[in-house]
């Protein structure tokens, strides 16, 4: 006979191991949104989106990216 498993994973355990994202790279954010790196660039270049510098790698905070995507969806764009 097989023995059946039980997780006894809780919400928490799972936060312990998977804390939760500070701050997101050019190519991750670019993949979550389905967008290309460069459209990211030039949404920074634009001012609409803030990065930070650590060394040669060009991070978004995540509390920017809530930002950013909750004016985008106050902006009422209207896409055809």
């Amino acid at each position: 006979m097989s023995a059946v498993q039980i997780s006894t994973h809780t919400q928490t355990d799972s936060a312990k191991s998977n804390p939760p994202k500070l701050g997101w790279t050019l190519a991750e954010l670019a993949q979550s949104l389905s967008v290309s790196v460069p459209f990211i660039r030039l949404e920074i270049k634009r001012g609409r989106l803030k990065g930070a510098h650590l060394g040669r790698r060009v991070v978004v905070l995540d509390s920017e990216v809530r930002r950013y995507l909750a004016e985008a969806s106050e902006s009422g764009r209207v896409w055809r």
